[in-house]
């Protein structure tokens, strides 16, 4: 398999993850704006909660993925 093909893939299959879930993937500096603190840049999904007539059916979640994933 070829870097694209691979790249593309991993991709694919990612995507499909997080539409499973109606998921959203970001990364940002939680400390923007206080330079002594340097860079803290996280990685973090958020999975809305799901309501329906007024009851949640899934309880939503923001998953800090930090720096390394096993």
């Amino acid at each position: 398999m070829t870097n694209p093909e691979l790249e593309a893939e991993f991709k694919a299959e990612l995507g499909a993850l997080l539409k499973k879930y109606g998921a959203t993937l970001s990364a940002e500096d939680h400390y923007n704006g206080y330079p002594e603190c340097g860079e803290d840049v996280r990685m973090t999904v958020d999975i809305p909660t799901i309501w329906e007539d007024g009851e949640v059916i899934r309880n939503g979640v923001e998953i800090d993925l930090g720096t390394y994933l096993d």
